[in-house]
């Protein structure tokens, strides 16, 4: 059995980042009270928070991300079918950041997995790629179906 070395100065830092932002979203999407057909807008306690979508107010047809923050937010509630109603990607989504969350978690907590981690982390970073083409090819299929 190999010897557990010491990280370099910053090799976890990268690490880091990623836990805080996918800890950040999976905690606000489970603090949100999820939508529903009779309040679409989201919920945090009792305030309603608006629509702040830009690109439709100005345009009104939706960007890649529209309805997306619900979405993911029905998903964390486990309501699958509205999910996919807001958002075709929101599901797939939450699950990319989850695997983020459980992969990097388990680079930083247990050092005797790092090497073992070090390829599918790699294979996961460059993930989000594989997402933005997704991201662009549905918002081209929703433009279609919105002029057809």
């Amino acid at each position: 059995m190999k010897p557990v070395t010491q990280p370099k100065r910053g090799e976890l830092l990268p690490h880091y980042v990623i836990l805080l932002i996918c800890s950040v979203i999976l905690g606000l999407a489970l603090l949100f009270k999820p939508p529903t057909p009779e309040s679409p807008h989201l919920q945090l306690g009792g305030i309603t928070l608006p629509g702040i979508c830009m690109f439709h107010g100005l345009t009104g047809l939706p960007c890649p991300g529209c309805g997306l923050t619900r979405s993911v937010i029905a998903a964390a509630h486990g309501d699958l079918a509205s999910s996919i109603a807001h958002h075709r990607l929101g599901l797939p989504l939450l699950y990319y950041i989850v695997l983020q969350f459980a992969f990097n978690l388990g680079y930083i907590a247990i050092p005797k997995w790092r090497a073992s981690l070090s390829r599918p982390l790699k294979i996961l970073h460059r993930g989000v790629i594989v997402l933005a083409v997704l991201f662009v090819l549905n918002w081209i299929l929703t433009l279609i179906l919105i002029f057809t």
